[in-house]
């Protein structure tokens, strides 16, 4: 009987994508910035002054301090640019002493040569360690040093049309061995759904009465219409107005907490042909969900399980560019809560023969995912001594091994476009946006169906979920709890019958509804703090 539940799959089909509350985005930047404008100042201060003793400015030991890690590239970075070595012949060309001449010594301001800054050896990348925006670096931060990051990030995921921000802050120690360990933290993530459809696809975890009178009422598979990385996101549906892309089911809660560790195995500046890494991590759930709730604005949905996974990391410099590779597998945790079907018989008047059978439970069980990402940055042009880098990447989720069926499958491909430069005042410190577009469309605009439908599709099932209709799940609740039915701990509920006794309580449409997947574009924003080195 429970192969029965797994018999029918649908075929998977591609996504959409667009971002919800730009605005805040800026916002959030904009603070960031803000916020770290006084210790930016109190850092630069130093390296401005004027130093007639002839001791080494604040600015001076950070340029000294990331001058290893830039260092990496200079064998094959002096052929390809014209000033070398992090600009020392354009610096010894331009070595005239102005106090010697009777002039004012200018500003100490740092060395900005653009090798020493690469994009993709300096940032933290958003998904753990030394990288570009989310492709990683094969490359490790040097022994003892250390570094700080902050991202804004905003993407969707399908089936659910379900709207991203994410703001993970991160903290990374190199060590010897040219190995790297990395920590983050996401202390804000917000889910916004606007593409679901809780009535024909109940949001999990279900209970699922089949009633055999007087025929077999269970229908084919798929039940849900879940993303497999917010598979709880659920909303009280009488209460919210969804009228995309304005509104939608807003929720906040807290992400992950991520561990992480980075080797180096080959590298360009020791005669390699390619530089070669590997990084594996782990990732703890802060939100413990609590499933169709009233106070569903406090949970993102998420499973609540942990994730492990491993990348294999490449890297190589084409003239004035680096190009970055990764490709990697994440083992998604599965939670114990999904389906639990009970069969009834709805002609029976006692307890005792209206339960047929024992109920047959069944956990989520959610895909892995195969990730892939292709980098590449370069520099564009300088604004005065300042360095702008220009950056591209793509990067695509593949939701791979058998699962739960789901209305469809829809494998996240995104590509960003992105510039970033240094401060000059505080050359430790980068700051980058890009524009990111998906470049799925989730069937945006197609017809679905659900399968919670009389044979001759003439009539639909009942959705008797309190987030759905409280009145009639008191209604339906007591009829079936009168007749031996319990119900788990906040679940959705649907009574599947083709006994026409029950006509007027029926609520799940046989009408198509449009699919929503409206996402485009979106702005992610990135900071990283080069901080220095601890030995």
């Amino acid at each position: 009987m429970t192969k029965n539940l797994v018999d029918s799959r649908l075929d998977g089909r591609q996504p959409a994508r667009y971002g919800v509350g730009r605005g805040s985005l800026v916002l959030v930047a904009l603070a960031l910035s803000i916020s770290l404008a006084p210790a930016l100042r109190a850092q630069a201060s130093p390296g401005r002054a004027q130093n007639p003793g002839g001791q080494q400015s604040v600015s001076a030991r950070q340029i000294e301090a990331t001058e290893n890690s830039g260092a990496r590239r200079t064998a094959l970075i002096g052929e390809a640019h014209p000033n070398g070595e992090g600009g020392a012949n354009r610096k010894a060309a331009s070595s005239t002493d102005p106090a010697a001449e009777g002039k004012t010594p200018a500003k100490d301001w740092p060395d900005l040569s653009p090798w020493r800054y690469r994009p993709s050896n300096f940032n933290l990348s958003a998904r753990g360690g030394v990288g570009l925006m989310l492709a990683v670096s094969p490359y490790t931060l040097e022994s003892g040093e250390v570094a700080m990051g902050v991202d804004v990030l905003n993407y969707d995921r399908y089936p659910g049309d379900i709207d991203v921000v994410d703001v993970p802050f991160q903290f990374a120690m190199g060590l010897p061995g040219r190995t790297e360990i990395f920590f983050q933290i996401s202390p804000v993530i917000r889910t916004n759904s606007v593409g679901q459809d809780p009535v024909g696809y109940p949001i999990p975890p279900l209970d699922l009465f089949v009633d055999t009178y007087p025929s077999n009422a269970l229908r084919p598979e798929p039940y849900f219409m879940i993303a497999q990385d917010f598979p709880y996101k659920s909303y009280a549906y009488p209460a919210v107005l969804i009228d995309p892309p304005g509104n939608g089911a807003f929720a906040r809660s807290s992400g992950d907490i991520v561990f992480g560790f980075k080797a180096n195995a080959l590298s360009e500046d020791r005669g390699h042909g390619i530089g070669l890494g590997f990084r594996t991590y782990i990732e703890f759930p802060m939100e413990s969900p609590d499933y169709n709730t009233y106070d569903w604005r406090h949970y993102a949905g998420v499973s609540g399980e942990i994730d492990y996974g491993f990348d294999i990391l490449l890297a190589k410099t084409v003239g004035r560019a680096e190009l970055l590779f990764n490709g990697g597998y994440k083992k998604l945790g599965d939670p114990d809560r999904g389906l639990i079907v009970q069969y009834v018989d709805s002609s029976a008047t006692t307890a005792e023969d209206f339960l047929v059978g024992a109920p047959i439970e069944i956990g989520l069980d959610l895909r892995d995912e195969a990730f892939l990402a292709l980098g590449l940055s370069i520099h564009a042009f300088d604004i005065g001594i300042v360095p702008v880098w220009f950056m591209t990447e793509y990067s695509g989720t593949f939701y791979v091994g058998g699962g739960t069926p789901v209305e469809r499958k829809v494998h996240p491909q995104e590509v960003r476009f992105g510039l970033q430069c240094n401060l000059p005042w505080a050359s430790g410190v980068s700051l980058g946006f890009a524009w990111q577009l998906l470049f799925n469309d989730a069937g945006d605009g197609d017809l679905r169906s659900t399968n919670f439908l009389t044979p001759d599709g003439a009539n639909g099932d009942i959705n008797f979920s309190e987030l759905v209709d409280p009145e009639l799940s008191r209604e339906v609740q007591e009829y079936l709890s009168n007749l031996g039915a319990q119900f788990s701990y906040n679940s959705s509920k649907v009574f599947s019958t083709n006994n026409p006794a029950f006509d007027s309580w029926r609520n799940i449409s046989n009408e198509p509804m449009t699919v929503i997947g409206q996402g485009g574009g979106a702005a992610i924003f990135f900071l990283t703090w080069r901080i220095g080195s601890l030995w």
